[in-house]
């Protein structure tokens, strides 16, 4: 893998410089969230006036590995004066929106004389949408709630003064199907908890004349207990990583919650809920107190039940896990040709034996110099559920 240059490009498209005498870059792509860069550069370098606030930069010309610059610093010490600039993926356009419900449909009542409003969706951002006609959501695959929400938010907003220039590439029903709903969440955390909840990632990518596209990463399986594709096998024994690093904790991790519905004070319905198949007991036992709103106990048309929002609740403070890699420079496995994000790789680990499936969840790059590298993140279950709703209920109608 060679060191690539670095391209600016404007909110056009148009190229504006390209610049190769940086001393570090690095840049980390998240499959399911906003990455980030950075790349230093001496500051009488060549092209340094075309870089600035709001431009677009691009690794060669894989739009792909692509970004925003969001900060520009100059500084000098004995080695001169140096130019650092900092950014966010190109996912970060997401953050830069929030779900705004679909304005309310007002008809006028032909008795009063007054509005009528006839919203069935109770003024949220619902996948599918719901409408007077087909008030029950029926489930949409995970690629379509993505989509959509890119589409409402971003590509083709209700209010135009909200849209950014960006195509929705096709929607082929990809991924598990579900519902969800939001009502003025930062967009990008919307999009990373469905990602992460359906278990498919998604970007905002760059084409060859510029242009800014939204679309899913599905991802390819390569664990090498599958024959469709050439396996791809992390380990030190295949000398394919150089470390490899699993790290368990608890500090974060809740599993019994005290659900409190509907009522107040000593009248509030509360209810104990768990994810676990047992109640967890002793030492076992890490509780909280779950804020429910105003849900009953069972099941009904319009409030799903409290016992299922609460274990919903309590999936955001599961145990952390994750497992991250150092990919060896001279690994028969190539970045981008054998591998990529999103992909399912098989990791072998010399502690215990271990050999176990995941998902290439982060990629970082590092130049520096004549040296470079390539760290890697993996994810298996989500880390963050929130609030998926899987019947739209707690609407009001």
């Amino acid at each position: 893998m060679k060191i690539p240059a670095i391209r600016i490009i404007d909110t056009s498209g148009a190229l504006l410089t390209e610049v190769d005498t940086y001393t570090s870059l690095y840049l980390s792509a998240a499959g399911r969230g906003v990455g980030d860069f950075q790349f230093v550069l001496p500051a009488d370098a060549q092209g340094l006036g075309d870089i600035g606030l709001g431009h677009y930069i691009m690794l060669d010309n894989d739009g792909h590995r692509a970004g925003i610059i969001r900060s520009l610093e100059y500084t000098e010490d004995n080695r001169g004066p140096v130019l650092s600039v900092k950014g966010v993926t190109l996912n970060g356009l997401a953050a830069q929106r929030i779900t705004v419900p679909k304005m309310k449909d007002v008809n006028a009542n032909p008795d009063s004389g007054e509005p009528e409003e006839t919203d069935p969706n109770g003024g949220y951002d619902n996948v599918p949408e719901l409408t007077k006609e087909n008030p029950n959501p029926i489930p949409v695959p995970a690629e379509t709630i993505l989509k959509t929400y890119a589409s409402r938010h971003l590509a083709q907003p209700q209010d135009p003064t909200r849209r950014i220039p960006m195509t929705v590439d096709a929607d082929f029903g990809r991924g598990m199907k579900t519902v969800w709903m939001s009502r003025y969440e930062r967009l990008d955390t919307v999009l990373q908890k469905a990602a992460e909840y359906c278990d498919m990632g998604w970007e905002i990518y760059l084409d060859k004349d510029g242009g800014l596209h939204f679309d899913v990463i599905p991802g390819s399986d390569h664990s090498v207990s599958q024959e469709e594709n050439s396996p791809v096998l992390f380990s030190l024994d295949f000398e394919s990583i150089k470390s490899l690093n699993h790290l368990q904790d608890l500090s974060g991790y809740l599993n019994l919650g005290y659900a409190a519905g509907m009522g107040e004070g000593y009248d509030r319905t509360v209810l104990k809920v768990t994810n676990e198949q047992t109640e967890p007991t002793a030492f076992t036992r890490f509780e909280t107190f779950l804020d429910c709103g105003d849900l009953a106990i069972t099941v009904s048309d319009t409030a799903m039940s409290l016992v299922d929002e609460g274990k919903h609740q309590l999936k955001e403070f599961e145990k952390q896990e994750s497992l991250s890699a150092v990919v060896a420079p001279e690994s028969s496995f190539v970045y981008g040709v054998d591998w990529a994000l999103g992909d399912l790789v098989t990791i072998q680990s010399r502690i215990g034996g271990v050999s176990l499936d995941a998902r290439i969840a982060e990629i970082t790059e590092r130049y520096e110099s004549t040296q470079m590298g390539i760290d890697v993140t993996f994810g298996t279950a989500p880390l963050h559920l929130g609030r998926v709703i899987q019947s739209l209920k707690n609407i009001p109608r």
